[in-house]
């Protein structure tokens, strides 16, 4: 297939994606995964056919990373990708060397395709619309009888500028770029994985019980799950010993927000922000109605468009400063691996991101038994989570960087002790 000329041979990192390639390295390796299982076993040999396809209809993503004197920035990339089998490391650093240059790989295992991207080349928003379009060029390239609804980019589209704009860019207010400190968060703390592995515990709910059960406590299912997860860690971490001078650190979970619910962006690269809850944890009595509460009240606050507006533009400002846009990339890579050893790492004690509902058209839908996105887990954020649902299917799933699963355990626990069925899946990293 002839390169589109739609777009240009090389771009600009989007605002959000600056700080990844400055601050990444084998452990904290800022990747994500996003997953489909099918109800049957892959067939590689079409599915790098559709990948073969479809990857040249999506220019931000068929890219490598280049340093030039003042940012890095992504150049098109012509040699092919291959799909690899699935490996046992959860979300890893891509080599170059080893990945003809992509910030993505492909892979497959049994019923199993798996996107596995580099955060400076798109958020789970981006990166599940093209687990959708190859998807759907591998049930085309198979025979079957699949539409795309107008619900999938296919490969006979041509790219639009909107794809792959910089949205944070395109809706800055000068206006509104007031910087808030952040305290630092309290961590959670346990026994490294050997050899920068990343454990995975999974769980399947329904997605009709769970939203049951968020709608009786007059809270979205994000907010209702958020405030038991910090139920658990204040149970299992700080409970008995508030006293201790690390656990009077406020307990900050971020929650990423997909912009593009917000803001009129059809554009495929990171367009999000992050709320996040703020709760110190200094009493022995806490109750599971308070989290909740404080939770809601986070929620209410972060998801105003303003204050939305705010943080990203703030974050937009400080790239127009003009003594960083003169100075040459040796030295932003200096200050912004300072900045970050000294104060990024530590701002949060983890992440929780909610895909959401995930829909593909009605004639796909009978090859697919469910989906499920996961984040890397790295030395200072040493639990993160991602859900996402099809259908009744709720997948939520803990990738970790220490041996401990206590946290993941009595979070599930909760369910089983509702009567809600819960089905785990684990790498076992522990045995490897």
């Amino acid at each position: 297939m002839a390169k589109h000329k739609t777009y240009a041979d090389w771009f600009k990192l989007d605002n959000a994606a600056k700080i990844f390639p400055v601050v990444s390295n084998r452990k904290e390796t800022n990747t994500f995964r996003v997953q489909v299982e099918l109800k049957e076993v892959v067939d590689v040999s079409v599915l790098q056919l559709a990948t073969d396809a479809i990857l040249e209809r999506f220019p931000m993503f068929k890219v490598r990373l280049k340093s030039g004197l003042f940012w890095y920035y992504l150049d098109y990339n012509e040699r092919p990708l291959k799909v690899l089998p699935l490996p046992l490391r959860v979300c890893g650093s891509l080599s170059p060397k080893e990945n003809n240059g992509y910030m993505l790989q492909i892979y497959h295992r049994g019923p199993l395709i798996a996107i596995e991207v580099f955060h400076s080349l798109a958020d789970a928003g981006g990166a599940f619309m093209l687990l959708k379009s190859l998807l759907y060029e591998y049930f085309v390239q198979k025979g079957y009888k699949v539409t795309p609804d107008n619900m999938i980019i296919t490969k006979d589209s041509l790219p639009t500028l909107s794809e792959y704009e910089d949205s944070q860019q395109t809706y800055y207010n000068p206006k509104n770029t007031k910087h808030i400190p952040e305290e630092k968060a309290y961590l959670i703390k346990g026994t490294p994985i050997s050899d920068n592995f990343v454990g995975l515990i999974s769980g399947t709910i329904s997605t009709k019980a769970i939203s049951d059960i968020a709608k009786k406590n007059q809270a979205t299912i994000t907010e209702y799950l958020v405030a038991h997860l910090m139920d658990v860690l204040y149970r299992t971490q700080i409970q008995h010993k508030e006293h201790l001078k690390q656990h009077k650190k406020p307990m900050k979970i971020f929650i990423p927000v997909n912009l593009r619910k917000h803001f009129p962006s059809k554009t495929l690269r990171n367009f999000s922000i992050f709320l996040k809850t703020d709760m110190v944890m200094d009493r022995s009595d806490i109750t599971f109605e308070e989290m909740l509460a404080h939770t809601k009240d986070c929620f209410k606050r972060g998801l105003d468009k303003q204050e939305l507006n705010r943080k990203m533009s703030e974050n937009v400002s400080f790239e127009r400063n003009i003594f960083l846009r003169l100075a040459p990339l040796f030295l932003k890579r200096l200050a912004m691996k300072i900045g970050y050893s000294f104060l990024g790492m530590s701002l949060n004690t983890m992440s929780f991101s909610n895909v959401g509902k995930i829909d593909f058209p009605k004639s796909m839908e009978p090859y697919i038994d469910n989906v499920s996105a996961a984040v890397y887990s790295g030395k200072n954020n040493t639990i993160n989570c991602a859900l996402c649902s099809f259908q009744d299917k709720f997948k939520i799933t803990f990738t970790r960087s220490i041996v401990e699963t206590t946290v993941e355990r009595e979070f599930f626990r909760i369910f089983t002790s509702m009567g809600i069925p819960v089905e785990v899946e684990s790498n076992f990293v522990e045995e490897y």
